[in-house]
């Protein structure tokens, strides 16, 4: 869902951040379902009208708080420095990013509001979590390794799935402690992360 109408001058940008800022807060301890449009108001000091103007109704302004967390999250993932010809290099400095951005308490915060939704816009909500989230990340370690694809003659036959496989393996079993609350030491996600590289590589290298 498309935002209804775009900023166009300074004060109306301010208002629109100011919005977004305020929805996260309030999305984060309501949750989707429970989220006020007036409490987001309030903090905002905006009005009702110019919430529903620029992002249309809860839903759109879910999405477009969504949007810019996760473009703020990835967006050194995007930029082309970021990566090395070193498969196992850009691999090791991917792996240490995510493992840093998953395990933040507001990603996982965000992963549990949108388990824990209930709402009559469920779908559509996990339809932003996963496009904006997950498949946008995977795109990224996929389009890489297609680039890599002919240096290194790599075995792989759908490099989305390839791409997946390898963030679930730098997750492992410690994303669900962490989302259950636990502690998850930087050992262990170093462990993961180097197991993870060793076994993903052997995989998909020519033999």
């Amino acid at each position: 869902m498309e935002q209804n109408q775009t900023p166009l001058t300074k004060r109306g940008y301010e208002r629109h951040e100011k919005i977004l800022e305020a929805a996260g807060e309030v999305f984060a301890e309501q949750g989707y379902a429970g989220a006020s449009i007036n409490e987001i108001v309030r903090r905002s000091g905006g009005s009702l009208g110019t919430v529903y103007k620029f992002f249309g109704n809860k839903l759109g302004l879910f999405e477009a708080y969504f949007q810019k967390k996760t473009c703020a999250l990835f967006s050194q993932f995007h930029a082309d420095e970021f990566w090395t010809d070193n498969l196992q290099d850009a691999l090791t400095k991917f792996g240490h990013e995510m493992q840093a951005l998953m395990f933040q308490p507001d990603a996982l915060l965000i992963y549990r509001l949108v388990l824990n939704d209930n709402s009559g816009d469920q779908a559509e909500v996990q339809r932003i979590f996963l496009e904006n989230g997950p498949q946008q990340i995977t795109r990224v370690l996929s389009n890489y390794l297609r680039n890599q694809s002919t240096r290194y003659e790599l075995q792989i036959e759908d490099y989305d799935l390839a791409a997946y496989q390898f963030i679930e393996m730098i997750k492992g079993p410690m994303y669900f402690k962490a989302l259950f609350g636990d502690t998850v030491c930087k050992q262990e996600r170093e462990k993961a992360l180097t197991q993870a590289i060793c076994i993903f590589l052997k995989g998909i290298m020519p033999c």
